[in-house]
């Protein structure tokens, strides 16, 4: 299995500059929220861009949480498997745990993120799916996957 340090020697995982900082949580802070936006005002109408919206909610979200908590700064290229990653190795400690268990579905916050993946994947690119996604599949990702996912990593960020 591909770890942290697999993604460092790549170049997607680095440490955060402190000149950095400012403007990293700011992009982050803003696209997470704008996205998250855009998946509830898409439900209805584009449930496709609903779900591809959502999933990058999480995604941003995910980044700010490791650059706030971790100084981590990730990047292209791999992006997506070493933010999955990151969140799979330092995402242990017991005193976020009470996190997880708020979740009205439980999954662990990798998991989470790597369902949020599949579902943008199977709704953008190659999949068959993505001509069929209908509002019923929109509404229980955003609102079992991702607004779950969301409440958790935001009440973590803002225990910092």
């Amino acid at each position: 299995m591909v770890k942290i340090h697999d993604f460092r020697e790549k170049g997607s995982i680095r440490d955060l500059l402190p000149n950095e900082k400012k403007d990293y949580f700011e992009q982050l802070s803003f696209t997470y929220k704008d996205n998250l936006k855009a998946s509830e005002f898409n439900l209805i109408k584009f449930p496709r861009w609903s779900i591809i919206a959502g999933y990058y909610a999480m995604h941003d979200l995910a980044k700010l949480y490791l650059g706030k908590n971790f100084e981590l700064k990730l990047s292209a290229p791999n992006i997506h498997a070493a933010t999955i990653q990151a969140l799979r190795e330092l995402v242990k400690r017991k005193d976020i745990i009470k996190y997880l268990e708020e979740a009205e579905t439980y999954f662990e916050l990798h998991k989470s993120l790597m369902k949020g993946r599949e579902e943008r994947e199977k709704t953008q690119y190659y999949s068959l799916d993505r001509t069929n996604v209908n509002v019923q599949r929109a509404s229980y990702f955003f609102e079992k996957i991702v607004l779950p996912f969301i409440k958790i990593l935001e009440g973590m960020i803002n225990d910092i």
